[in-house]
């Protein structure tokens, strides 16, 4: 026991011995030139060590070191890629002897780390490692010896595939990254980064813990994993990646937003490609899963096939508190102020709120991929199940087709946009097959004024993605068909029902509660042109009536300019005989904003129109029997002097008879 004893105190004494003489002997900054070149060979990028390097003593043996610089090649506008106030770094001493590097904790202080991307779509992290020289291969045969044994397995030699790092803690880290070709910028501050011990080749547990700080928003990230990086660093395995964040802020919905990431991930750094499998996503209660792969070459190449839940967006969309009628009253006023405004202060506005989207970045996109969601809330509207394939290829997004359940019904859809170098042109055709249009209208756009099945065909091209521009700007046609439907706002029987009470001397009828029309098809054709919406052919059917004629939907102003008009088909019978308005045009004009249109039936006009066209029958009628008569009269006349004539002339033979004998 005693020898063990002085054995274990004689090896203490002789390791402390030799790191008194190490330190003693060696300096580190004698070696900071050899290090600055090694890394400018390697990485092509000028290391700067601005500090003094020196060695540490606990927990383990290691260096310490100042201020550490990684800058940037000219072009950049920022001078750093990589700063860092200061770093330790501990290295395991027994290993050594073995061939093995095994280095301790690495600590990173004030980490400030530049990412950026330039107009001509340059990144300062292009042309690190410098490209092999391709060498004769008989020339290589001739220099390596079949039997030469390899540099990695000389006697002496650190294999860097045994390295072995036990972990990193960076402190105080900030990350910005720049993409000057898209003109995005985003900034973020890291308090703690832990990683877990890793060795290269092997299946390594990786933990981070990170909170951070962006703009006005709070965050915590937690990421567990299982890391293997191949020994010549061709690729990075992350086996059941569980990443968590939450994030906390006023802008944020309910203040609150939480989300977790499982994947398995393979990066092949040769290739640049990223493949994502057995994806799940979570935001709060929004779903996504299924496979992706991401490939950066000169093209970002995206492939996946996405299935989600039924998302409700609303609690993510800006929505305007509820007004009071205080409120109501002073926005009325407001906006009776900005109309007396000049339209150059308007123009000014409208050009100062609204900017064209820049659709430049398609051109660095190769996306293909299908995307199925079992539902979908947004500002009012509910849709059902929605199917569709994706497309990005050379500077064109599209959809072909898109397909949703709504209300009862199917939409589809065929789009697409394309940059055409700034305008933003695009086109787009869609049809709706036994769609209930009330609620729809009304969940859309606080419209109640249609119900029915519908059937709709839409074709339309336009230029700009601004709101104004696509009112102003989009030209298309279409044409629509409603069954069994209601027209509201107007009940149209009622108030011919009423015309005839008014003719035959009867009670009016009692009004119904709700003013609307009946119909059992309501079609049309109509076209669309700078912001206005001509509905050329609009015909309604009902057992009692006909409507049809033509109006104006303009858009810009949200208003409605119909004219129409309306033929009774009320059948005849003894009753109302004389005052059957059958075959009687009844003008109907509806105007006024989407929210609120006026209808108005001219019925006075039409009953005026009907008393003029009767009297003009009964004259026409008189004149026709008076003239009847006359001729009546005329024909008798003459046929009543004939006979006279005749028997006068008989008397007067017969008295001459009598004379004469």
């Amino acid at each position: 026991m005693k020898l063990f004893v002085k054995l274990f105190a004689g090896l203490i004494a002789l390791l402390i011995l030799s790191a008194v003489i190490l330190v003693t002997v060696i300096d580190p900054n004698d070696y900071k030139q050899e290090i600055q070149t090694q890394v400018k060979k390697t990485i092509n990028r000028d290391l700067l060590i601005n500090g003094d390097i020196g060695w540490t003593f606990f927990p383990q043996l290691g260096f310490s070191s100042g201020e550490i610089e990684l800058n940037n090649l000219d072009g950049f506008n920022r001078k750093h890629l990589v700063k860092i106030d200061n770093a330790a770094i501990g290295l395991e001493v027994l290993p050594l002897f073995k061939g093995e590097i095994q280095i301790g904790e690495l600590t990173l202080n004030g980490l400030v780390l530049n990412l950026i991307t330039n107009k001509d779509g340059s990144s300062n992290l292009d042309n690190m490692f410098p490209e092999k020289v391709a060498t004769d291969s008989k020339e290589i045969e001739q220099e390596t010896p079949e039997n030469a044994t390899p540099e990695s397995q000389k006697p002496g030699f650190f294999a860097i595939d045994k390295a072995q790092l036990a972990g990193i803690n960076i402190k105080n880290a900030v990350i910005e990254v720049q993409d000057l070709k898209v003109g995005s910028t985003s900034k973020v501050n890291i308090n703690h980064i832990r990683l877990g011990k890793f060795v290269l080749g092997k299946e390594t547990d990786l933990s981070v813990l990170t909170a951070l700080a962006v703009a006005q928003m709070h965050g915590q990230i937690e990421l567990q994993s299982k890391l293997i990086v191949a020994p010549d660093f061709s690729s990075v395995q992350v086996n059941n990646l569980n990443l968590k964040t939450t994030f906390t802020g006023k802008d944020l919905p309910n203040g609150k937003i939480i989300s977790s990431l499982r994947s398995n991930i393979h990066y092949d750094l040769n290739t640049g490609k990223a493949d994502l499998s057995e994806l799940f996503l979570e935001v709060d209660k929004i779903h996504l899963e299924g496979v992706l792969s991401v490939q950066t070459t000169n093209l970002t190449r995206v492939r996946f096939t996405l299935q989600g839940n039924e998302w409700d967006l609303n609690p993510y969309l800006t929505q305007a508190p509820a007004k009071s009628p205080a409120d109501k009253k002073s926005a009325e006023k407001a906006d009776t102020s900005a109309k007396s405004t000049t339209s150059s202060t308007t123009n000014k506005t409208k050009t100062v709120s609204e900017q064209e989207p820049d659709l430049s970045f398609l051109h660095s996109l190769d996306v293909k991929g299908s995307l199925a969601i079992a539902g979908l809330k947004a500002s009012g509207l509910t849709i059902g199940k929605i199917d569709t394939t994706v497309e990005i290829n050379k500077g064109k997004a599209q959809v072909k087709p898109l397909t949703a359940q709504l209300y009862q019904g199917l939409l589809t859809v065929n789009a697409w946009v394309d940059d055409a170098k700034g305008l933003n042109k695009y086109k787009l055709s869609s049809t709706l097959k036994d769609v209930q249009i009330r609620p729809l209208l009304i969940d859309a756009a606080d419209i109640d004024l249609l119900s029915g099945t519908t059937a709709f065909n839409f074709y339309a091209i336009g230029k700009g993605l601004t709101t104004s521009k696509i009112k102003s700007q989009l030209a298309g046609n279409g044409d629509f068909k409603l069954l069994d439907g209601e027209l509201y706002g107007v009940n149209i029987p009622q108030e011919i029902r009423t015309l005839k009470a008014k003719l035959t001397g009867k009670s009016v009828p009692t009004e119904a509660n709700i003013k609307k029309t009946d119909f059992a098809s309501l079609s049309g054709e109509f076209s669309i042109k700078k912001g206005v919406v001509d509905n050329n052919k609009l015909l309604m059917l009902s057992p009692v009536m006909r409507l049809d004629g033509l109006g104006l939907v303009d858009i810009l102003k949200e208003s409605l300019d119909y004219k129409l008009s309306i033929t009774p088909l009320s059948k005849s019978d003894a009753d109302t005989e004389v005052y059957d308005l059958s075959g009687v045009t009844i003008p109907l004009l509806i105007s006024g904003p989407f929210t609120d249109p006026k209808f108005a039936l001219d019925m006075d006009g039409a009953l005026k129109d009907e008393l003029k066209m009767k009297a003009k029958k009964l004259e026409e009628k008189a004149k026709a029997e008076f003239k009847r008569q006359q001729e009546k009269l005329q024909e008798k006349s003459q046929d009543e002097l004939k006979q006279e004539g005749k028997e006068l002339e008989k008397k007067m033979k017969k008295e001459l008879g009598r004379l004469f004998g």
